[in-house]
């Protein structure tokens, strides 16, 4: 499957810690294009750049009506307009088209976005980029650039859902759990936090260590792939890739705080990241440095049973958690807890803007447009 291609952002001075654990054709851009053309954004005037919703099924222009399915993007480096789609859990892209000009009314009559200049038919992608030469649209450099962003969606559904779109790289950030708010009287829920950059996987969300021998950089951005723990993995990651469903099965059904089945008191989260290693390796390495917090052996024995016994082979539905892994060249595999998707059916989608369709009196439909105004 394709890869989705998150921008790397370049952090330079940061302080690394470590721990163990028309129709005109589009070209579709290199992944290293795509980084370059983020990157090229970082120093563009900030009337250059604008972000809108991508609102899906909002019917007569009332997004109450609607969902937000992600973000448009759009920047403009020299003569060159940079816009993105990028869309959120459960949403993923089949179509996109992009009308570009200098004039609301040049727009195809009824707005119909088949007559737009620029189009893609996707694969479900939850990222789309396209790159227009303003010149060749007619646009001289100061004028107002009008744009319409149509797409159509689909919502992904279950683990099949994860299949769809995944491997993925992206920038994550992974903070130790003795820096979390209110360490040590609050008691940790996770290993790490991990705070991942933008994409359909984006957000802060519990992380776990799941390789011992190799360090790990904290509070520093991370590019890696992310990977279903019920796909295609790279090969050599753990001993026991089989058992990642049982992990999945721990995660569900039990929880940090819950009683031992066995009387040994409250499972604790180094209860959890010890069983975790176990139950991946043949022969881990349980005394990492830094170390895991609280445990007792006996509840990390029983955590190993009741996953074995029970959730070998489990598979987490829609409403469920499901395991991510995060691969880094020469850093710890780490995995993430991410909602599994609920979705179903197709929807329209449009860009928010100023200028309705309807006001403009370009068609009788819902759908926006919006502007950018750059300095000469």
């Amino acid at each position: 499957m394709q890869k989705i291609i998150i921008p790397f952002v370049l952090l330079m001075g940061a302080m690394f810690l470590f721990t163990n654990c028309e129709k005109e054709e589009y070209e579709k851009s290199t992944p290293v294009q795509e980084a370059h053309d983020f990157k090229m954004a970082d120093n563009i005037a900030e009337n250059c750049m604008v972000e809108q919703t991508l609102w899906a099924g909002a019917g007569q222009n009332d997004t109450l009506k609607g969902t937000d399915a992600g973000t448009i993007k759009a920047w403009i480096n020299g003569a060159v307009l940079t816009v993105v789609y990028q869309t959120s859990s459960p949403w993923v892209l089949t179509e996109a088209h992009l009308w570009v000009g200098n004039d609301m009314g040049d727009v195809p009559k009824n707005a119909a976005p088949g007559r737009f200049p620029f189009k893609k038919n996707l694969d479900f992608e939850s990222e789309v980029t396209f790159n227009v030469d303003l010149p060749r649209r007619g646009i001289k450099p100061g004028e107002t650039v009008y744009i319409a962003a149509h797409g159509v969606v689909v919502g992904v559904d279950g683990i099949e859902g994860f299949e769809l779109l995944l491997p993925v790289e992206l920038d994550y950030t992974v903070t130790y759990f003795k820096k979390f708010a209110g360490y040590p009287d609050a008691a940790p829920l996770s290993y790490f936090l991990i705070d991942v950059e933008e994409g359909f996987l984006s957000g802060t969300l519990k992380g776990w260590c799941l390789d011992t021998s190799t360090p790990i950089s904290l509070e520093v951005l991370l590019n890696g792939v992310a990977y279903s723990s019920y796909g295609d993995l790279p090969s050599g990651l753990f001993d026991k890739p089989e058992n990642l469903s049982a992990i999945n099965w721990i995660i569900n059904k039990i929880q940090v705080g819950d009683a031992s089945l066995g009387g040994f008191g409250s499972y604790r989260m180094g209860d959890f990241q010890r069983a975790f290693w176990t139950l991946l390796e043949d022969d881990p390495n349980l005394d990492v440095p830094g170390g895991v917090g609280t445990y007792d052996d006996n509840r990390v024995a029983e955590l190993v049973s009741r996953a074995l016994e029970n959730g070998v082979g489990y598979i987490p539905h829609c409403g469920d958690k499901a395991v991510i892994l995060l691969v880094s060249p020469n850093e710890q595999t780490t995995f993430i807890e991410m909602p599994v998707p609920c979705g179903g059916g197709s929807e329209t989608v449009w860009a928010f803007g100023d200028n309705t369709f309807i006001d403009a009196g370009i068609a009788k439909k819902w759908g926006w447009i919006f502007s950018l105004d750059c300095p000469l």
